[in-house]
């Protein structure tokens, strides 16, 4: 009987990604292992500088710790760097997609990743971004658009109920991307399905519609309370030269429609994006104070090779590391100022 590990960096479309490779493994009779596996696959990340360097740091200690091991490759870390073996492949994302677009979104509890113990199922049901942020390499990796279909989406999460998944975590690329639009999938699947829980990887500001609202109000114990919600900036200047499609009065009146229900929220920041001001930084602190967000990723702004942002970056005046280090800490500190309830904690 052979054997594989899944190793996964990066966001929960790599999981949801992850989880549906394990499947491809096992229904071709490999078996999950703890240790001396025959495959191993790796699913990298390059969000920032810092996440394309433990990707490649991992594949070199796995191929020292298991050199007979084959190893597949695949995510949106930069591999040129990487020294080709014979146990080596590398699957681009497109390929990685191809290979698994028949599993229809699907795998079972027999994966053994961290959420299935928990009930908890990854529904992927975009991929592909082209919006081109000016900080961000994704459309470069992922610039293909796919969605799942409602039909399709409907019936995976049936057969996830009948395996025993109790709440199901719908996440993408972009879904603002989601041809479908996310909010007439909630329905469907509130409507249709039995599911006891739906949460969301997390969910572009633009996602918030009427209709998502209106869901909320219906279902209140059946849609997650903790929303993470990235906005990576307060300030329109920033948010401008971001290219993130929508303002800081946008950002506002979503989060003004979602506190009229017990919500609590997340979200993404970016401190020292090129040209950031104090000024610029305050509006983006004001803004976190303003909504109180129960938990706040914070970036210091990391240059991204071949991006519109890295261009700017190059020849604006660089923002000091002590300056970035207290942008980072005051942020960070607007959390520590909120108690979550026990029933409202961010789940991981």
């Amino acid at each position: 009987m052979k054997t594989f590990q899944i190793f996964n960096l990066g966001c929960r479309v790599n999981a949801a990604e992850s989880n549906l490779f394990a499947q491809k493994l096992i229904d071709k009779n490999y078996q999950p292992a703890t240790t001396n596996p025959d495959l191993i696959f790796i699913n990298t990340c390059s969000v920032t500088k810092k996440a394309n360097t433990e990707s490649l740091g991992l594949i070199r200690r796995l191929q020292k710790k298991y050199p007979q091991a084959k190893i597949i490759i695949s995510g949106c870390a930069s591999l040129k760097n990487l020294k080709n073996k014979k146990n080596l492949k590398i699957l681009i994302n497109l390929q990685k997609e191809t290979l698994l677009k028949k599993l229809h979104s699907s795998y079972t509890p027999q994966i053994a990743d961290k959420f299935s113990h928990t009930h908890r199922f990854l529904l992927k049901i975009q991929s592909g971004c082209t919006h081109f942020c000016s900080y961000c390499t994704v459309p470069y990796t992922r610039n293909y658009l796919w969605s799942l279909s409602i039909k399709i989406a409907l019936n995976t999460v049936k057969k996830a109920i009948n395996d025993g998944y109790q709440e199901v975590i719908i996440t993408g690329v972009n879904l603002d991307q989601y041809t479908p639009g996310l909010s007439n999938l909630l329905e469907k699947i509130l409507t249709e399905t039995d599911i006891k829980l739906i949460s969301f990887g997390s969910i572009p500001v633009n996602c918030i519609d009427q209709k998502f609202i209106a869901l909320l109000k219906k279902y209140p114990s059946r849609i997650s309370n903790f929303l993470h919600i990235p906005i990576q900036s307060g300030s329109d200047k920033i948010l401008k030269l971001m290219r993130r499609p929508y303002t800081r009065k946008i950002i506002l009146d979503k989060f003004n429609l979602l506190k009229t229900f017990n919500l609590s929220f997340g979200t993404d920041i970016i401190v020292g994006f090129p040209t950031e001001t104090e000024t610029n930084f305050l509006e983006t602190f004001n803004l976190c104070q303003q909504i109180s967000f129960q938990k706040i990723h914070v970036f210091r702004y990391s240059p991204r090779p071949n991006t519109a942002a890295q261009k700017l970056f190059t020849r604006s005046p660089k923002i000091s590391k002590e300056i970035l280090k207290t942008r980072s800490q005051k942020i960070r500190s607007l959390t520590s100022q909120t108690i979550l309830p026990s029933h409202q904690k961010p789940q991981n």
